[in-house]
């Protein structure tokens, strides 16, 4: 496979772009010079110069006018300004061998609101938090350049390019280092489906999207003409995140809306390609498909062969039937035989119930999965920031249903994720924002936030304010009360009691999972701990054999569970 964008080769710089209907393509530098391209029957243009020096800005001129590198690796001016030509160096792997899927704990993590600083610097002096709460992988939501200084994560218009904001390569490569310093393996959350809405030009030099039934506008074009060079883009920036950087994997976003009807799912060709960088590094990689159709082939060595895939039945199951919430997806849950099911098969829309929001019968059976096949959490990016007002559990419903639902996803034989901050009880929300340049996009996505998001007399929050931004970032100081401590605590139990294996084991013939359907209780039992799930809002007695190891409880009661309680049982 050949590199796109500039890099470096021998003593010189070599540069190799995919424009096969162009007429003319030069590269011109900031200073003026220009490097000629020459084109090959593929479309491919190349050229080459002497090695020119990190720092160097350029564009390229398609018949006649300058836009960025489609594959540029940074834009220090923003989505329209110049590229740069840099030399990432990869995080040093050496001793490391990464994390498999069913040993991981995830922590989802936005860099711009983490940490005060909003950076890959200010993320990383939180590792060691990070390793004492019992995290062994963090998914960093997407770092590719956005317009602006601000976005959510999923408008990226250069997916090659670390956001300048974040920080540098250099930055990144200590965060990675760090990171497995501390046991902690770091996976990318990439976004193959859709390019951002602004500073995209990559329709300059090719037919890179193509008209989809998709939220967001035109989908990838994967299967149409010229698609080749298109599938190379996307199979490159996968190897490039892998090898040049030295990531351990990836969260896919919504590959469900990756449409391709080529012999070979361009899908099933990433994950091969991961698992041979996998092989020729020794290390284990991580590659989770978020796909929300409750299909099983997507981690099926028949199907699209990901380790792993974002379980959200679980995740609605529990919260509708805590919060009484009934929009949106929610509307398909509600029932304390959803949350049984969802904890006992995985899937509970599974092919035989029809699904309310997306109209039509959804899933397929998850009986015969794997525990390790489904990732599941109780809040996380979306959930939140596709609420009206970006609230999370805790803050809306209080503390009690909140740990109840946290213990609920551990106990389950799955892959738990976190969602930054809810460890120690954040209430700030998580909203939808973004910094965008053009006013006409600006008052579109204001308005479509409107539209879909407000009922009555409440309205989203300014996704442009710079305020909704800086409401959304963490409140490390909650750490400070005596309830965050607390919540913390618990958190800590919990992780522990998983990672070890004692409480939800992804062996799943290892957790039996038994309901009192009258008082709405879960049991979950395991050979080493017995878990009590009370899902009513009354008292209940509750026989449990064994020392109290965890609960949720503010006044436990040795023989009684309280309303909406989680207790942890060793055997």
């Amino acid at each position: 496979m050949k590199r796109l964008g500039h890099y470096y080769e021998g003593e010189g710089s070599k540069f190799r772009i995919f424009a096969p209907q162009r007429k003319k393509l030069e590269l011109v530098l900031s200073e003026g010079k220009r490097i000629k391209l020459s084109k090959d029957r593929l479309g491919y243009w190349e050229g080459e110069c002497e090695r020119l020096s990190e720092g160097t800005l350029y564009k390229v001129e398609v018949n006649g006018r300058p836009y960025p590198d489609p594959a540029s690796k940074y834009q220090p001016k923003g989505v329209h300004g110049h590229s740069m030509v840099v030399a990432p160096k990869k995080a040093d792997l050496t001793g490391w061998k990464g994390i498999r899927i069913e040993e991981s704990i995830i922590y989802e993590l936005h860099l711009g609101t983490f940490s005060r600083e909003g950076t890959l610097a200010g993320a990383e002096k939180k590792l060691p938090y990070l390793r004492d709460l019992g995290i062994n992988v963090i998914e960093l939501m997407p770092i590719n350049a956005f317009p602006g200084k601000r976005n959510w994560g999923y408008d990226g218009a250069y997916h090659f390019a670390l956001h300048e904001s974040y920080g540098t390569y250099e930055d990144l490569k200590s965060f990675i280092e760090k990171s497995h310093s501390q046991g902690i393996a770091v996976i990318l959350d990439v976004v193959y489906n859709h390019f951002g809405p602004e500073g995209n030009y990559s329709g300059v030099y090719a037919n890179y999207t193509k008209d989809a039934p998709t939220p967001w506008g035109a989908a990838i074009n994967f299967d149409g003409s010229y698609n080749y060079g298109i599938r190379e883009f996307y199979l490159e920036n996968t190897r490039y995140w892998l090898e040049d950087i030295g990531f351990d994997g990836f969260r896919m976003d919504a590959v469900s809306l990756i449409f391709d009807n080529m012999p070979v799912h361009i899908l099933r060709e990433i994950t091969d390609l991961v698992r041979e960088v996998s092989i020729r590094e020794g290390r284990e990689i991580i590659n989770i498909a978020e796909h929300l159709r409750n299909d099983r082939y997507v981690t099926n060595d028949r199907g699209f062969n990901y380790d792993s895939q974002w379980n959200d039945d679980v995740n609605y199951a529990i919260f509708a039937k805590l919060t009484g919430e009934n929009k949106r997806h929610y509307g398909n849950f509600g029932t304390f035989e959803d949350v049984v099911k969802g904890m006992r098969e995985g899937f509970v829309l599974d092919g035989t119930r029809f699904d309310t929001y997306c109209k039509y019968f959804m899933g397929s059976d998850g009986r015969d999965t794997e525990g390790a096949e489904h990732v599941v959490h109780i809040q996380n990016h979306d959930q939140l920031g596709n609420r009206l007002m970006g609230d999370r559990m805790i803050a809306t419903y209080g503390r009690d249903k909140a740990l109840l639902g946290i213990a609920a996803v551990l106990a389950t034989p799955y892959v738990p994720m976190l969602f930054q901050g809810e460890e120690y009880g954040e209430t700030a929300p998580f909203l939808f924002f973004e910094d965008f340049g053009d006013q006409r996009l600006i008052d579109a996505v204001r308005a479509g936030r409107k539209r879909e998001y407000g009922f009555g007399d409440m309205e989203p929050e300014d996704p442009h304010a710079v305020e909704t931004f800086e409401r959304s970032k963490l409140r490390w100081e909650t750490l400070k009360s005596k309830e965050g401590k607390d919540i913390l605590d618990y958190y800590k139990k919990l992780l522990s009691l998983k990672k070890s294996g004692k409480l939800g084991p992804v062996d799943r013939s290892l957790v039996q999972v038994k309901e009192d359907r009258e008082r709405e209780i879960i049991y979950l039992e395991t050979p080493h701990t017995l878990t009590v799930l009370n899902f009513s809002d009354k008292s209940h007695a509750v026989e449990a054999a064994g020392s109290i190891e965890v609960t949720s409880e503010i006044l436990y009661e040795k023989g009684r569970i309280s309303p909406y309680g989680a207790q942890v049982y060793k055997k």
